[in-house]
């Protein structure tokens, strides 16, 4: 009987189950050291866009509009690629969308004396007037 028992099988399962933990655990900690540093700069930016909400969303950094006879040309600026929209207070826009990296044109035809145009996208919006 105590034979039985001093050569018994019975903690050879739960060992195996430690020793499974253990090197999961380790395995997690080696993955935390080499991505910590980029989990912790998601996190960063996460906060930082609640804080400043709009300051990186800010795709259009400019708009202008300069008026000759019954035709606008808007320029529209951006800091990073982005789909724009233009809507006019008088006139037609065409083309009324497009992508823009850095600079694109607008022209709105049949514009009146004087109106605005305003460009949308990439999270922000920007106004130009002409006269």
């Amino acid at each position: 009987m105590i034979k039985k028992i001093l050569t018994g099988k019975k903690g050879q399962g739960l060992t195996e189950y430690a020793l499974i933990l253990v090197l999961v655990a380790i395995v997690v900690m080696i993955i935390l050291a080499l991505l910590g540093p980029a989990i912790g700069n998601v996190f960063s930016n996460i906060v930082a866009a609640i804080e400043n909400p709009g300051s990186n969303n800010a795709a259009i950094t400019g708009v202008s509009a300069t008026r000759i006879g019954s035709t606008v040309s808007v320029t529209v600026t951006t800091s990073k690629p982005v789909s724009i929209s233009i809507s006019s207070s008088s006139g037609s826009p065409s083309p009324s969308s497009q992508m823009c990296s850095g600079s694109c044109s607008f022209t709105i035809n049949g514009a009146a004396s004087s109106g605005s145009a305003t460009a949308s996208g990439g999270g922000s919006s920007r106004s130009a007037s002409w006269n």
